[in-house]
């Protein structure tokens, strides 16, 4: 019986795979199983992580064909034991800094009302080299339109996930298993890029509490495929999560009241935001004309959002 189960799912990381690996060997708490799915990789990850059984009997290889992220993390998740109490979905490019699970499984034993916890990160390059990493800010609504949460401030409530669409949360967030298992899993229908996380969280969200743990213990690394994924997707990524929830037939009426409330925070009053910010990139790189025009359209977006849509 290990009291946290870790799921990594594995598609051609022969070059990061052994690191991952090693950074969870590593961990200062060591009560943990792991399961490694290869998701019919056509490298030699699969011989990597074979090595490595060898000497880490807490791991185990489950061999898979090609079916993408979800399925993966949802077979693995059938594969781990039914006795543990907690749950991460650990990438394979990543790395944990080393007490991570101690951190993360003391602070979810403290507080038994949380049913996840989730970490800052820090950003690695390609070879490791640790990047210096912006906190992601915790937006939520305020008198003034929008506010960030102070660093500190645990609590998270269900807007401020919302508002986290691009957020990255996959690797730093550890689940109450108990809390999980009211989720429907991970949904095999959304893709990568925050849509799939931020789904379950937003279940979790709506039947316990999700907290923020002020501490970088997440290596999230750069690299030429998933920052392609990131530009490319991010944008109908967001639009599929949105129009799913806002259809939204499996909630009951007060949770609907809630995420259509939060929704509308998100697209009238965050997305303008986001805009103004793509502006600001823009006119980094000389567009000047495109970024003014991306301005104009925002701030009225975000002007009009303080009106009711009759006037």
């Amino acid at each position: 019986m290990a009291k946290v189960s870790i799921v990594t799912p594995c598609y051609n990381a022969e070059k990061f795979i052994g690191k991952a690996i090693e950074s969870l060997s590593n961990q200062t708490f060591t009560d943990w199983e792991y399961v490694v799915v290869d998701d019919g990789s056509t490298d030699k990850s699969k011989e990597i992580v074979a090595d490595y059984l060898t000497i880490e009997p807490r791991m185990r290889l489950i061999k898979q064909s090609n079916s993408g992220t979800c399925v993966t993390r949802n077979n693995g998740f059938k594969a781990c034991s039914l006795e543990s109490q907690y749950l991460l979905f650990f990438d394979a490019d990543d790395c944990l800094e080393p007490q991570m699970l101690e951190v993360m499984v003391k602070y979810l034993d403290q507080y038994p009302h949380v049913g996840a916890a989730y970490c800052d990160f820090s950003n690695i390059e390609e070879d490791g080299k640790l990047i210096n990493t912006v906190s992601w800010p915790r937006f939520v609504p305020s008198f003034f339109g929008v506010k960030t949460l102070p660093y500190d401030t645990p609590e998270t409530p269900l807007a401020a996930i919302v508002a986290g669409l691009g957020g990255g949360l996959d690797g730093r967030c550890v689940f109450r298993r108990c809390i999980y298992e009211k989720t429907s899993g991970w949904d095999e229908n959304l893709g990568r890029n925050g849509g799939h996380i931020l789904d379950l969280l937003l279940q979790v969200a709506l039947v316990s509490e999700v907290h923020f743990v002020a501490e970088k213990l997440h290596q999230y690394r750069l690299h030429s495929i998933n920052q392609l994924h990131r530009t490319v997707n991010f944008k109908a990524q967001a639009q599929k999560i949105t129009n799913k929830w806002k259809d939204g037939k499996w909630l009951t009426q007060e949770q609907k009241a809630k995420v259509a409330e939060v929704l509308w925070f998100y697209e009238k009053r965050l997305m303008p935001l986001f805009e103004m910010q793509s502006g600001t990139d823009l006119m980094r790189r000389g567009q000047v004309g495109t970024a003014l025009r991306l301005y104009l359209e925002a701030g009225k977006k975000y002007f009009m959002s303080f009106f009711p849509a009759s006037l």
